[in-house]
């Protein structure tokens, strides 16, 4: 069967023998919080305040999701973040928002797998998210050409952020999500999601 074949994503999930499951994968209360730079809280208080009721999904693209993702990298810079790549799987040509991949061993900034994050904004609306995010998640795996890589799903709407993990056959999806009222603990969790991912290229030797 080909993606566009599928009528839902029950049918997609089913197809792909993946399933669903809501649960704590990552325990918060473990990760120690990492506070953000004052200059950084004040530019995302400023967004928060100037927020129109249209355009939202860029908006929250450029200014909100982007600069802490940019951040993270920063403290993370054996990993690289791309934004809006293409990837491809058959006849369905997908768009992440941003995608991250080890860097290229050769140094060259080209986009490569396999992929390990894989981030989606979306406008107020988690249920579409998480909807490409598991198209996202199949095609991701299709590229890697390894199952036993895990990859990780972030959705967010701008000020708050909900995280998942495809592990096997599983995708979990953890119940609860942080925002950027309590930032130091949602940088924490990222920053966690992110060194995980140091460690995974690390232990399939992907440098």
């Amino acid at each position: 069967m080909k993606f566009s074949d599928f009528k839902n994503n029950t049918e997609l999930l089913t197809y792909f023998k993946l399933k669903v499951e809501n649960g704590k994968f990552i325990d918060f209360d473990k990760i120690i919080p990492v506070p953000i730079s004052h200059s950084l809280v004040e530019d995302f208080n400023f967004v928060l305040a100037n927020r129109g009721n249209t355009d939202m999904e860029f908006y929250a693209c450029e200014f909100l999701i982007s600069p802490l993702l940019k951040e993270l990298w920063k403290r993370n810079p054996k990993i690289k973040v791309f934004s809006h790549p293409q990837i491809k799987y058959e006849d369905l040509v997908l768009i992440p928002d941003y995608v991250v991949t080890p860097k290229d061993k050769t140094g060259a900034n080209t986009f490569q797998k396999p992929l390990l994050i894989t981030v989606e904004a979306k406008n107020d609306d988690f249920a579409l998210g998480w909807s490409d995010v598991y198209r996202q998640l199949i095609v991701a795996r299709h590229l890697n050409e390894n199952d036993e890589i895990p990859i990780y799903a972030l959705v967010s709407i701008g000020d708050t952020w909900q995280f998942g993990k495809l592990d096997g056959n599983i995708i979990y999806k953890h119940p609860i999500g942080l925002g950027l009222d309590n930032s130091s603990r949602l940088f924490g969790v990222l920053d966690f999601i992110f060194a995980d991912c140091v460690k995974t290229a690390e232990k399939f030797n992907l440098f």
